[in-house]
């Protein structure tokens, strides 16, 4: 049996595992990636992509190969409820799709408020290649085919016992810790034995139809992304793949009267799309058929000693507003920079309880919602949630954990109205900057390091951080801000945009979120960005 050691074992390799994968390699952490699976996705799902995600993926160099794979469904928006296909009203549609441009055109400019980045369309099967090659041309290792058969953890780390599942080679694998990405059905969860909470499946049991058929006559492109059926014998939504002549149809089945994902026949698919369209001489090739379920259900723990769980393998939510993939992606993003700095001793293991700290809370926030927003569209046929809007679920959480520093007059976050000002907890404002001769964001200037933002006038802050990185073994980029400088404002002041005065400093994690913020000025900076910076990566309880 062969043997290896790598710092990170990945178990899965989906949007969550993928995603893990490129920051270590950010981060400088070889990892090894294991997928059951012969390849990427090959059944459309998980399509939408929330401006929060598209801003990682910005990090990563990898948005406008994104945005480009997005293009044909650029235009996609809202839904319609209608008897059949064949049954749309062009006048009725037309009146919708009008309605439908003018809230997306206020959707969007609400996120070009709060980020440099926009949601796309873009399902995990077009996705995850982008993501595999950007990962094949960096550190790390992926194998395709291979699975995870059990695992041992002691206190140095953890034992993995791997196959091929085409060679039936086994393989022993040493590693420091262990990723769980291995999806809802993996099985690293219940080894673990964490229990789950949530109410299961509470929107019904669905099958997903992936299918190629010519409906030009009764659609045009860049129409709705959500075709409600409501003819009760075949009852369910048509969404659009490519905007062109590739389609998806969930329809649903009832367990309790006996019916199960095997009585859907390609046979029997054919005849619930001809239904829904209303056409009965309809060209119609089925590329796929997959079951799902709406369902909430959240790891009570997502670490495990030396075991992490992200994305589905720790929490499930409906996919109502499109969260369930971003908040995988989000799970890896937050993990890795943490991982890294224990791998690389620059702190201590206890960082990485806050993986749980930060992640569980958002997690419940964000599921929560998606379950309401389920509930109210079952109910209503349409959404009347206006306590959390959905860019406040995207972006607007705090996180509360001992690697965040409190502020002294800490006051109850809300969640009812959106809050970026640069409060330790929060994701890092955004505001236009121009640096180095280009227009920037400040999120643009986050990602590898820890960062210091200050005013202008920042001697004192960039020989403070450049002595506390060489004392403690880790890089603090500063960067002053203002009308002169490293990056000269575009619009607002610095100082508005992130509630500091000119001589006050935030500091930025490498995942975006501020760690800590003085408004004022520090006497002996030195001295305070050593304790702070200790705090949060040493001084853990």
């Amino acid at each position: 049996m062969i043997h290896k050691h790598v710092p990170v074992l990945i178990v899965g390799g989906g949007l969550s595992g993928l995603t893990s994968a490129l920051f270590l390699a950010r981060h400088n952490v070889d990892y090894l990636l294991i997928e059951k699976h012969t390849g990427t996705a090959i059944h459309p799902k998980a399509g939408g992509i929330t401006f929060r995600t598209m801003e990682i993926f910005r990090q990563l160099g990898l948005e406008a190969a994104i945005r480009t794979a997005s293009e044909p469904l650029d235009n996609i928006r809202g839904r319609i409820a209608v008897e059949t296909i064949k049954s749309i009203d062009a006048e009725k549609l037309e009146t919708a799709e009008n309605s439908q441009k003018a809230l997306e055109k206020e959707r969007i400019e609400n996120f070009e408020k709060v980020s440099p980045s926009k949601p796309a369309s873009c399902y995990q099967m077009e996705l995850e290649p982008i993501l595999l090659q950007t990962a094949k041309e960096g550190k790390g290792h992926i194998r395709y085919n291979t699975e995870l058969i059990e695992y041992q953890q002691d206190d140095l780390g953890v034992t993995a016992t791997i196959i091929n599942r085409e060679t039936g080679t086994k393989e022993r694998i040493r590693s420091d810790y262990l990723v769980a990405a291995d999806g809802a059905k993996g099985t690293i969860r219940q080894y673990t034995k964490i229990p789950t909470t949530g109410r299961g499946v509470i929107g019904g049991h669905y099958i997903n139809i992936y299918f190629q058929a010519d409906l030009s006559r009764f659609l045009k492109p860049s129409q709705f992304g959500w075709i409600q059926i409501l003819n009760p014998k075949v009852f369910g939504a048509l969404i659009t793949v490519n905007n062109r002549d590739e389609w998806i149809y969930h329809v649903a089945y009832n367990p309790s009267n006996g019916e199960s994902p095997e009585d859907f026949s390609e046979e029997r698919c054919c005849e619930i799309l001809k239904k829904a369209i209303g056409v009965s001489n309809l060209d119609i090739v089925i590329f796929s058929i997959l079951p799902w379920a709406a369902a909430e259900k959240t790891a009570t723990r997502f670490q495990d000693n030396r075991v992490f769980l992200i994305g589905d393998a720790a929490h499930l939510m409906p996919p109502t507003g499109g969260f369930g993939s971003n908040t995988g992606i989000q799970d890896a993003h937050n993990l890795a920079w943490k991982l890294a700095a224990v791998i690389h001793k620059q702190a201590h293991p206890r960082l990485l309880q806050t993986y749980h700290d930060e992640r569980h809370y958002a997690v419940e926030l964000t599921t929560k919602y998606a379950s309401d927003l389920l509930f109210s569209v079952m109910e209503k046929g349409v959404s009347t949630l206006n306590s959390m809007d959905h860019t406040a679920v995207t972006v607007g959480y705090k996180y509360n954990s001992t690697a965040i520093i409190k502020e002294n007059s800490d006051t109850p976050h809300r969640m009812d109205q959106l809050e970026l000002n640069g409060r330790p907890g929060t994701r890092a404002p955004h505001m236009w900057l121009k640096y180095q001769g280009k227009r920037i964001s400040t999120l643009d200037l986050i990602g590898e390091n820890f960062i210091l933002f200050t005013g202008k006038d920042n001697s004192l802050w960039r020989t403070a951080a450049r002595n506390v990185s060489s004392q403690l073994g880790v890089s603090i980029n500063v960067y002053s801000i203002g009308l002169q400088g490293d990056c000269v404002e575009c619009e607002d002041r610095w100082e508005a945009v992130y509630d500091v005065t000119s001589q006050g400093a935030v500091l930025i994690r490498p995942d975006g979120f501020a760690a800590w913020r003085t408004k004022e000025g520090e006497s002996n900076p030195h001295l305070i960005l050593k304790q702070v910076m200790t705090s949060i990566l040493w001084e853990i309880n």
